[in-house]
């Protein structure tokens, strides 16, 4: 157990000799804010599970989630990358590059979440036909698409806020707002799908007002002045080298991130043209694998900020010992979260959906989700630690060849030349996971953990 006086952020990030533990107790609250998260997505999965036309509804919200993430990964690709240059910053005792960095950091993330916000609303319809959406599929992914694109400026915000917290190891007040909205998400999706029978819309509205409602609170911290980085008036300026240094990190993350999401969009299009039952049978698998991804995606997290602040603080073998504990805390997570999970699969799976053939190949996907879990949770270890340590175009590497490369072509060569019919995703998906491990190790050889900033 920690000393409470050697409970300070800095303190673990830089000097705590009990790394594991450092780790674990850093992580613990992103992962609780993660978990409740992902119960939100099963809830709302659960709720439209029991709508009428279930199979349309839940084949459509999931064919939307690429083209969210499209969006979003502009949003990622800012946080990862003030992630990586303010930590830097503090870890080299630099508040004010910090504060500035921050402030350019909230400007953009205004910005480009309006920008968004019309670009998604505008384009859903015309992105849903080339999918080759239909009837039901197409009206409840449009219904939710436009609903949601007025949320893109409130996730843009929080998901700021939340990259400048983590960049000095606080990460415990996000997971308050996160809970706050998550929360608030829950109870109105029960309120509007069941009470006021809602439908779709109501699902997508409850995520939007859920998100609004704690973005007053985000600015009040953000600005006051007894915060660490409070941001002031001088901050909120673009000035050309500070935007060159940020973008020169954030671009090929948001990159990555698109390809990645555009990858999952054409993947989706393949998916659905086997049927609306194969389309939300994944979409549930994915609900699950979600579940299992919580733990490690937060330790992938924390892993940036300490690599991140270390390398600013010129303690590479600290840096470097990072990777090594992230890495055997993730692949054990992930090894027993599979275990735990796999006798309640199907208890799981019956919550979330009353169509019996969408059951039947959700129960299939399931066995893959599992196998791969572990090669997931090295495969986010490498994105930590290449992200903290400013070489994201090593994530961008890493995260396009195993989609674009490797999964998207092997699944089109195995539908087009085989007669594995649906089982040829889930066969190249365990394959691209494999290999890619590969590169990623043999980049991994060529991190310095030198500052980047």
């Amino acid at each position: 157990m920690f000393k409470l006086e050697n409970k300070e952020k800095n303190y673990l990030l830089l000097k705590e000799k009990k790394l594991y533990q450092a780790f674990l107790y850093l992580a613990l609250p992103v992962m609780a804010a993660n978990l409740l998260k992902s119960v939100h997505d099963l809830v709302d999965t659960y709720f439209i599970g029991q709508l009428e036309n279930s199979v349309a509804a839940q084949a459509g919200i999931s064919i939307t989630w690429p083209l969210l993430n499209i969006f979003l990964s502009l949003s990622s690709g800012l946080a990862i990358a003030g992630v990586a240059i303010i930590s830097q910053f503090l870890g080299a005792k630099d508040k004010e590059s910090a504060r500035e960095y921050s402030g350019l950091l909230f400007i953009l993330s205004i910005g480009i979440g309006l920008v968004v916000n019309v670009l998604l609303f505008l384009f859903s319809p015309l992105v849903l036909h080339l999918m080759g959406a239909k009837g039901g599929v197409y009206d409840s992914g449009l219904t939710y698409l436009q609903v949601r694109s007025f949320e893109m400026v409130f996730l843009f915000l929080f998901t700021a806020f939340q990259s400048m917290r983590q960049a000095r190891g606080d990460t415990v007040t996000p997971v308050i707002f996160s809970v706050i909205s998550i929360l608030i998400n829950i109870v109105l999706t029960a309120l509007f799908t069941s009470v006021l029978n809602m439908g779709v819309f109501g699902a997508a509205i409850a995520t939007l007002i859920g998100q609004a409602a704690i973005a007053p609170a985000l600015l009040f911290m953000m600005f006051r002045k007894s915060d660490e980085l409070s941001l002031k008036k001088e901050h909120l300026r673009i000035k050309m080298d500070t935007m060159k240094k940020l973008i020169n990190i954030a671009m090929p993350s948001a990159v990555s991130q698109a390809l990645s999401s555009l990858g999952f969009l054409i993947l989706q299009t393949v998916i659905l043209s086997y049927g609306e039952v194969v389309a939300a049978a994944f979409s549930l698998g994915n609900k699950v694998s979600n579940l299992l991804l919580i733990p490690i995606m937060a330790i992938g997290s924390i892993l940036a900020a300490f690599v991140g602040q270390n390398i600013g603080a010129s303690n590479k073998e600290r840096a470097r010992k990072s990777y090594h504990i992230s890495r055997n805390i993730a692949l054990t997570l992930s090894i027993v979260g599979c275990i735990l999970i796999f006798p309640f699969q199907s208890k799981i799976l019956r919550l979330l959906t009353n169509d019996a053939e969408t059951l039947k190949v959700a129960m299939e996907y399931m066995i893959w989700v599992l196998l791969t879990q572990p090669l997931m949770a090295l495969f986010q270890n490498y994105m930590g630690v290449f992200n903290g340590s400013g070489n994201t175009r090593y994530s961008l590497i890493i995260s396009s060849v195993r989609l674009w490369a490797i999964r998207l072509p092997l699944i089109l060569i195995l539908k087009q030349f085989t007669s594995l019919g649906r089982s040829g995703i889930w066969y190249a998906m365990v394959i691209s996971n494999i290999i890619i491990l590969i590169l990623a190790q043999n980049l991994f050889r060529n991190v310095d953990f030198e500052r980047k900033v």
